[in-house]
């Protein structure tokens, strides 16, 4: 019974706030009882016992509530109403006021509040509490007839000691039950803790058990069937034992992927820099890619550049799976056209290197909406369209978090139904920055070769014993070594390998890592102090299922020579063993035709060193064509529809040709913004010149432009858009900024900020020789256009929050209309920067061009002044002889 009550009040099944306000009410109730008796034994009972016994009975209610209905909310509030509102203030009352002990209930009250309470509920009942006290001190000071008082100074010192003592003893009791509470949970959580390690333990060793139990019998399939393909001349068997052999190493890197997944999650995923040659890396990530190339028909295009260090440090495995995962899934995503390897670097302030690889394909691409998934576990983006890919969805998760641990970062840019580009970038210490130079790819047999096995060397004097428990692994593994010409020994155990090796030298031996009795590490420590061994010099190369991070290290920590993963290729045997032979029992076979062949299918290209960064815009930015070419910037054109066809804005027409399209009443003539589709082109395209574009677009309120690169840049993890917040001149100037920053080197975050920052200080106004073009863009009505036209009324506008609006109006003849603009605008020389000005016009004279500069330099003798035509479709939303003027205002 009594166990079956502790549990009710204590049990962990429980929450803890539930818990607490059990044992909160529990001390409550007995604490009322005990102020009965106080009362009944040593003051009046009358005084206080009412109270008191509505406290209790509130208590045993709000007991009931949550013991029986185990409505936790609604016990609270019981209890807080009848202790703040009811019980506290009238044993104020009836106790002798502040004479008495009941001030010190008021401190319980408070700390009941902010224990049980949170959110709103806490601010309720705290300005409730505080609101009750402050009620409660006022009326007993003004109207002290309401406060009875305690019958004796004996009474008032008892009643006194029995608050001090029942609040204390309370609040003991609640401490020391948070705080044990508080140590329980530590403890279990501390324990939980200790068990999460060892099922992580288990798991890792699961993993490492289960991992060589599958890896064995796969690599029996795997020899046995490279012998198949070896000795069977037969087409139609031939095809089946390819199939078996992709189908072998598709299971393979299924197992690999989770493996790998699994350590990363479980924190044993291990980073190990070692030095490293670039030549190497990028030498054996092409050689065991371009036979699945040139199975695909799919031109390999490989551009490394020559002046990368020769020699780093990193993670070179890791590394090398990450661009593995990258280059494999372009191959298995591209139907047809080209996978293109790229790798640049960077020298950082501290001598270290920004590595940057990126694969580029033309492929099917990623949807925008697809790429917040991309990098989910077991996820494969698109399904309908990739139904027949082959794979499990881990590898760019496994790259991601590969990246993640490496410091360093993937990103990618994609257009769906056009290609990709995935891109990866982290640091690498330099060791020898000696320049790279021209990599020559496939002059050495490597790991692509083992798709189409060809006998690496002949060594008829060289010795090999196998030493495997599998009865088949030895098999295979002796099989595989038929056409080297090598004597091969096999022996079943460490056991038999000690005998064997007293009786007979060998170059090489193969050691199976797990064996019964005793294992390939022991083993290996024996034959090393073996008496009177003929092999305790001999190189051991280990076999291994186990490929969990750091196997291959403590293989070598354990004097091991070589290194072989089950299950075992051909080509990696051989070329193992080769390494460890001494040259003169070595014949070696010339290079075959087939392998030159395949040498001329890679092409090697130089595109040069990319741009960091590219500032793009949009034509209507109206800037001159020499700063254009000076700054390299890049524009995308706007199009104009006519009745003759769609022509490119300011490449196949421009503002002087308006006129032609211009009737009395409207334009036969209209601008068209550009598609999310051919803003993806764009950005592609400058993404094949440059690692970042920053896209400086027109004001966003004003035409749907922005919107359409935003879209579009969605698809881009190096495409960067700004709404400058401006059209013409205005955006120009912005444009030009940004520019000079990314000619300068600054950073993609360091120009985007400032250009942010720059928006606020671009001032611009517009004047309008008419109203007409306002009408004919739906901006004024008729009758306000006909009003404004007969009193010679031209209207003024500006830029503001992105928005184009009239801010004035000026009349009488043109010219003197624009003379009176420029200086109303430009009147406030302190605040306006004089460095330069963009005077923008359509269809002005060079006379009337002319008096524009004369004008506005009367004003602000600008160091620069820059006058252009404006864009057509500028000129469509201004009309014909209109203007504008852009600055920066001073900081």
């Amino acid at each position: 019974m009594l166990e079956r009550f502790i549990n009710s009040v204590f049990g962990r099944d429980l929450k803890p706030q539930d818990r607490m306000l059990r044992i909160v009410l529990l001390i409550g109730g007995a604490l009322s009882l005990f102020g009965i008796i106080e009362c009944a034994v040593l003051v009046d009972v009358s005084v206080v016992f009412i109270t008191l016994a509505i406290l209790l009975i509130a208590m045993t209610g709000a007991i009931y509530a949550i013991f029986k209905s185990k409505n936790l909310g609604l016990a609270t509030i019981i209890v807080g109403i009848i202790v703040v509102v009811l019980s506290f203030p009238c044993m104020f009352y009836m106790s002798g006021g502040i004479n008495g002990g009941a001030t010190v209930w008021f401190v319980l009250s408070l700390f009941y509040v902010f224990m049980m309470y949170s959110g709103k509920r806490l601010a309720f009942f705290l300005i409730l509490s505080l609101g009750v006290d402050i009620f409660t001190y006022v009326t007993a000071y003004n109207h002290p007839e309401f406060v009875v008082p305690l019958p004796s100074e004996r009474a008032a010192y008892t009643d006194s000691f029995f608050s001090v003592f029942a609040v204390g003893i309370a609040v003991g009791v609640i401490f020391k039950f948070q705080v044990q509470l508080y140590e329980k949970e530590r403890e279990i959580t501390n324990a939980q803790k200790e068990e999460l390690k060892k099922i992580g333990s288990s798991k890792n060793e699961f993993f490492a058990n289960i991992s060589h139990e599958i890896r064995t019998p796969i690599n029996t399939i795997v020899g046995l069937n490279e012998m198949i393909l070896r000795e069977t001349p037969e087409g139609e068997t031939r095809e089946y034992a390819r199939n078996i052999q992709n189908a072998s190493r598709l299971l393979l890197n299924l197992v690999n992927d989770i493996l790998d997944l699994s350590q990363i999650e479980s924190k044993r995923m291990e980073i190990v820099p070692i030095e490293y040659h670039t030549k190497d890396l990028f030498e054996n990530l092409v050689n065991m890619t371009q036979i699945r190339m040139q199975e695909k028909k799919l031109e390999f295009q490989v551009d490394i550049d020559q002046n990368l260090p020769s020699i780093l440090v990193g993670d070179e495995m890791r590394l090398k799976q990450v661009i593995l995962n990258m280059l494999s899934n372009a191959i298995k995503y591209t139907k047809e056209g080209s996978v293109t390897l790229s790798a640049r670097g960077e020298i950082l302030r501290g001598g270290d290197l920004l590595l940057k690889v990126s694969v580029a394909d033309t492929g099917i691409g990623i949807r925008k909406e697809d790429l917040e998934h991309l990098y989910e576990a077991f996820e494969r983006v698109d399904k309908k369209k990739n139904v027949g890919i082959e794979g499990s969805g881990l590898g760019l998760a496994i790259s991601k978090q590969l990246m993640n641990l490496m410091g360093g970062e993937i990103t990618v840019d994609s257009i769906y139904t056009k290609g990709s580009i995935f891109t990866i970038s982290l640091k690498q210490r330099i060791v020898d920055a000696t320049p790279l130079g021209r990599v020559q790819f496939l002059e050495k047999k490597n790991e692509a070769e083992l798709l189409y096995y060809q006998q690496s060397f002949e060594a008829p004097e060289a010795r090999v014993l196998i030493v495997d428990d599998n009865e088949i692994s030895a098999m295979v593994t002796s099989r595989l070594l038929k056409e080297t010409k090598i004597q091969v020994d096999v022996v079943n155990s460490g056991t038999e390998c000690l005998k064997r090796t007293k009786e007979k030298y060998y170059h090489v031996i193969l050691m199976d890592y797990m064996m019964p009795k005793i294992n390939g590490v022991d083993t290996l420590k024996e034959l090393r102090r073996q008496e009177n061994g003929l092999c305790r010099e001999a190189s051991v190369i280990i076999l291994t299922a186990n490929v969990l991070n750091d196997a291959r290290q403590l293989c070598y920590d354990n004097g091991f020579d070589g290194y072989l993963e089950k299950p075992i290729e051909a080509m990696k045997l051989e070329a193992e063993i080769l390494k460890l032979l001494p040259e003169e029992i070595v014949e070696y076979r010339m290079i075959s035709s087939e392998e030159v062949e395949r040498k001329k299918q890679i092409q090697q290209i130089s595109r040069g060193k990319k741009k960091k960064i590219y500032i793009t815009t949009d034509c209507v930015c109206d800037l001159p064509e020499e700063l254009l070419d000076q700054y390299d910037i890049k524009m995308q054109h706007l199009y104009i529809k006519t009745e003759r066809g769609r022509f490119a804005d300011t490449r196949e027409i421009d503002a002087d040709n308006l006129a032609q399209f211009l009737t009395g009443k409207e334009f036969r003539v209209h601008s068209e913004g550009v598609t999310v589709e051919e803003y993806q082109e764009f950005f592609a395209e400058r993404l094949t010149k440059a690692e970042d574009v920053i896209h400086i677009s027109m004001a966003a309120h004003v035409g749907r432009v922005y919107q359409a690169a935003v879209q579009a840049a969605r698809g881009f993890d190096h495409v960067h858009v700004i709404d400058s917040g401006q059209i013409s001149g205005g955006e120009g100037l912005i444009v030009l900024y940004a520019a000079q920053m990314a000619l300068e080197g600054k950073g993609v975050t360091e120009i985007c900020e400032a250009v942010e920052r720059s928006k606020g200080r671009i001032g611009s106004t517009f004047l309008l020789p008419t109203s007409r073009a306002l009408y004919m863009n739906g901006h004024t009505d008729a009758v306000t256009a006909k009003l404004c036209d007969a009193f010679k009324i031209r209207p003024v506008l500006t830029m503001s929050q992105s928005k184009l609006i009239m801010i004035g109006t000026r009349r009488g003849k043109l010219e003197s209309a624009w003379k009176r603009c420029i200086r109303y605008h430009l009147r406030r020389r302190r605040k306006i920067d004089s460095d330069v000005v963009v005077i923008t016009h359509a269809g002005c004279s060079v006379k009337q061009q002319e008096l524009l500069r004369e004008e506005v330099l009367k004003c602000i003798p600008f160091k620069k002044v820059y006058i252009h035509k404006a864009s057509f479709s500028c000129a469509c939303t201004a009309g014909l002889e209109s203007i504008g003027i852009a600055y920066y205002t001073k900081n």
